[in-house]
């Protein structure tokens, strides 16, 4: 029961208005009042504005019941997601237990990162986004997947980030050309020595302008709307890329492969299975034609890519 005249989300820093419990008192009133005076005198936005009534209030000794809401409940992005390092979904057997119930957060607001399609992938990443769309992002039975390990660190040399944007770009190629949707691995970064999601690697917004829809995000096959068939419905995994290269009638494999669209579709283009799971594509290039979808599809592949740091504040150089 609120037994103060307002309790604020409390955002690592300040109070955020994005979720916020009101008694109506006078109090209370007056808070708004006064914010309604400071946005419509300035371009002050409501934060700043709820932020800048409440010091003046307290100042003026009648704001004392002017507060944050539980701070381990109610969690801005900045908390939650980083320093409590919430990159991905909890695995089987991490949620929250009855007996932590008291800590266990009850909202999480999708703060400290730019974009709707950032914030939107990072809520997906987490198994916090349940709205499927008229494309059926997650209940549709007729689309196919494709996934693949990009963990092979041996073959990744000094720089792994590098490795990972290159076989993601591999990944999209191949989806593209059999016509499947790509399941993002999870990749690496030397900055938090750790497992991160895209937006830690790539500007999202940027990427999204390319192949939204043409990806899922690595927690993908664990949301609850995902058909039991395409959960189960994984191939064999493919080890290494091989195919077999009729102009010169031989196999083509190994850590420096080069592919033609023809090979790929020739080799995997029957396979019926709902998800499509290769080992890892370090190193593995394929070769497209030049016909027009093929050069608006490389088009995408050029200009997809750009660097960001996980906050996504501004798009960086190219990878």
């Amino acid at each position: 029961m609120l037994t103060a005249d307002a309790a604020a989300m409390w955002d690592s820093k300040i109070y955020n208005p994005g979720f916020i419990a009101v008694k109506p008192t006078n109090i209370s009133k007056r808070l708004y009042q006064m914010m309604r005076t400071i946005t419509s005198r300035s371009t002050t936005n409501d934060q700043r504005a709820l932020n800048i009534a409440i010091g003046i209030l307290k100042s003026e000794g009648v704001g004392r019941n002017l507060t944050s809401l539980n701070k381990q409940r109610y969690l801005g992005g900045l908390d939650y997601f980083e320093n409590q390092r919430h990159l991905f979904a909890p695995e089987d057997g991490q949620k929250c237990s009855q007996q932590k119930q008291a800590q266990c957060a009850v909202v999480v607001h999708n703060t400290w990162i730019i974009s709707k399609a950032a914030k939107v992938y990072r809520f997906r990443e987490n198994l916090m986004w349940m709205y499927d769309g008229d494309d059926k992002y997650y209940s549709s039975s007729t689309r196919l997947y494709l996934l693949y390990n990009d963990h092979a660190l041996a073959l990744q040399k000094s720089v792994p980030e590098k490795s990972d944007i290159y076989q993601l770009k591999t990944a999209l190629t191949i989806g593209y050309l059999l016509n499947r949707t790509v399941i993002l691995p999870r990749f690496h970064s030397r900055k938090v020595s750790t497992l991160v999601p895209l937006h830690y690697v790539l500007h999202i917004q940027t990427f999204d302008d390319s192949f939204s829809g043409k990806y899922r995000e690595n927690s993908f096959l664990r949301h609850p709307k995902v058909p039991l068939d395409v959960k189960s419905g994984q191939s064999a995994e493919v080890r290494r890329l091989h195919v077999i290269n009729e102009s010169l009638n031989s196999t083509i494999y190994g850590e420096n492969t080069v592919v033609s669209a023809a090979d790929v579709v020739r080799q995997f283009g029957h396979m019926n299975d709902k998800v499509l799971k290769f080992g890892s594509l370090h190193g593995v290039t394929v070769v497209l034609g030049n016909s027009g979808e093929d050069a608006i599809f490389k088009r995408n592949l050029r200009h997809a890519f750009h660097r960001s740091s996980h906050k996504q504040f501004r798009r960086q150089g190219q990878w």
